[in-house]
């Protein structure tokens, strides 16, 4: 076809070819058209959107909502008409995509072909039958994923889970279990297998090396460790007779492991004794990264038993007392509980005194690292508390300690939180400032996927109310790729809530609102509480529910003075002040 993607042609098209897994490609009767062709994105889109749809056709609104979510019907409508006109100019075809009655059709009458199509008719089969060898053969049309340049649009996520998981169900079938260890770290029978293997083998080595990758997925990706069938198979390895004797590193790893075990059962005393032998060992041996897993457990240990700040307090100054430079990685270790214990309603001042308590020891003990961790409390609570000025001043100071000290958390979340308080006072420009610095930090940091989600959330507030969404969606591509701690979330869900609900994307509000609402409920009233009701009330807001909106103003108010914190709860009563009156609505 002469001069596809540039001229429109007259004759009728017969056979079209489409590409989607790995990369996006189409074949008009045979004549690849070129990449440059498709010089509107959306254009693309459009025939990529219709080419996963059912029979390759979707009514002309569910494509504008999946394309222009943030933009009116009208808006929408303009750009949908224009990626149109783009996409039949690519083609050189004017029957491209037809509209029928409202519903827009993929080349009506030409043969369609793709390859998410053939895939997903012969994984079906292959893995109703069950049969390996049909699994292995099916397994290797599985080109890549799904439009791997689109990975983080909204509308591709359900297709690109389902045809992922079709593949790796096909390759767990089909028992190449190397291809599926590969694409999917944290499949146990996959590790097993291979260290089975490798056992058998006599690859020792191998079988260890294939557990500790287990084990740092499922730790890093999922929070949680190797269950117990996977435990006795790494036991096995390291008891084969004539074998060195295990390291320390690889005696501490087999008692965390047991210890997530015991956890996840709620065997509560059999968890605390696997990480405190856990934890001994890595004291003995210097293994930071051990060690900082030992006391997480035993921090979750602690809190289960209604003692974690006494617990948090016994090994923040025994480790200082050491002056074994082991602060920060108690610190990390107890970051999340902390953030528990600094939004409950009384958290501020109880939070305050602790940090004090903390400083004192440092200073007692000549612990520079401790301070800076101290002082960073202090700041938190304050904040939290309402006392900007005191709280800027502490942060400030914690932010230049920790960085003299060296400790990453520490300096990123000095610097978040002197952007929250940034943006309290209006200072929005400061705050992103602070905000860039402390990203650059956290991505460095142990605790990325803790501190990461905490910046993407205040970054979401500091941006102007037109940029909040594509703030939004670089924190959507770059928090995707990693496992976000929940409590650590809350700050991110309510403001995403929030933003989505103020451009009309109401969908998206409401998952936002959702999640942020399961994990409130770890707190019985306080700080997240009132967050979760605000963003209820900017919902309700944007759907015209103005005195609802009002009443949850009034909530998110109420929990926010409980919790000390004046200046939020300000906001929501000049929010709820601000709403048209009943009267006035009708």
């Amino acid at each position: 076809m002469s001069g596809a993607g540039v001229r429109r042609t007259i004759r009728e098209v017969n056979e079209v070819a489409i590409q989607l897994l790995g990369r996006f490609s189409v074949a008009v009767d045979g004549a690849p058209i070129s990449g440059d062709a498709w010089r509107s994105r959306r254009a693309a889109d459009v025939v990529k959107l219709l080419a996963l749809s059912p029979d390759r056709r979707l009514h002309r609104s569910q494509v504008m909502e999946a394309l222009w979510p943030e933009s009116d019907p009208q808006g929408s409508g303009a750009n949908l008409r224009k990626a149109l006109h783009f996409a039949r100019r690519a083609t050189g075809d004017e029957q491209t995509i037809v509209s029928q009655q409202g519903v827009l059709v993929l080349w009506p009458d030409a043969q369609v072909d793709t390859d998410v199509e053939r895939f997903e008719i012969a994984a079906r089969r292959a893995l109703a039958e069950g049969d390996p060898a049909a699994c292995r053969a099916v397994a290797d049309l599985y080109g890549g994923d799904l439009l791997p340049d689109d990975r983080y649009e909204s509308w591709l996520a359900e297709p690109h889970h389902r045809l992922r998981q079709r593949y790796l169900d096909l390759l767990r079938v089909g028992t190449l279990w190397a291809r599926l260890a590969e694409e999917d770290p944290t499949d146990e029978q996959a590790a097993r297998s291979l260290m089975r293997a490798h056992l058998d083998a006599g690859e020792r080595r191998e079988a260890i090396r294939r557990f500790e990758r287990l084990r740092e997925a499922l730790h890093d990706q999922l929070g949680v460790g190797p269950d117990r069938a996977t435990i006795s198979l790494y036991e096995e390895v390291l008891a084969v007779e004539g074998a060195p004797k295990p390291t320390e590193a690889e005696r501490a790893h087999a008692l965390l492991a047991w210890a997530l075990v015991h956890m996840n059962r709620n065997e509560i005393e059999e968890a605390e004794r696997a990480a405190e032998e856990a934890r001994a060992i890595a004291l003995d041996s210097g293994l930071g990264r051990e060690l900082g897993e030992a006391a997480v457990i035993l921090a979750k240990v602690a809190m289960a038993q209604g003692r974690w700040r006494e617990r948090f307090a016994e090994e923040l100054g025994e480790s200082m007392r050491l002056r074994a430079n082991m602060e920060p990685i108690v610190y990390d270790a107890h970051l999340c509980l902390a953030e528990y214990y600094l939004a409950a309603p009384d958290g501020y001042e109880l939070a305050a005194d602790f940090a004090r308590q903390m400083m004192q020891i440092a200073d007692e003990a000549g612990s520079a690292t401790g301070a800076a961790l101290a002082t960073l409390m202090l700041g938190e609570a304050e904040l939290l508390g309402g006392h900007l000025v005191e709280a800027e001043k502490h942060l400030k100071e914690a932010a230049e300690a920790n960085d003299r000290e060296g400790c990453l958390s520490g300096s990123a979340l000095a610097r978040q939180r002197l952007a929250e308080a940034a943006v309290i006072n209006g200072r929005k420009f400061d705050a992103n400032r602070l905000l860039n610095r402390a990203r650059a930090i956290a991505v460095r940091s142990d605790l990325a996927s803790h501190l990461m989600v905490r910046v993407f959330g205040t970054m979401i507030r500091a941006a102007d109310e037109k940029q909040m969404l594509t703030v939004l969606r670089v924190a959507e591509r770059e928090l995707g790729q990693m496992r976000s701690c929940e409590p650590c979330s809350m700050g991110y869900l309510t403001s995403a809530a929030a933003a989505c609900a103020r451009a009309g994307d109401l969908n998206r509000a409401r998952a936002f609102l959702t999640e942020a609402e399961r994990i409130a409920g770890m707190w019985q009233g306080g700080l997240w509480s009132g967050a979760v009701w605000e963003a209820r009330g900017v919902l309700r807001h944007a759907e015209g529910a103005h005195e609802q909106a009002r009443a949850m103003y009034a909530e998110a108010a109420q929990e926010y003075t409980r919790a000390g914190n004046d200046s939020d709860a300000v906001r929501c009563t000049e929010a709820a002040s601000q709403l048209p009156s009943h009267a006035a609505a009708e």
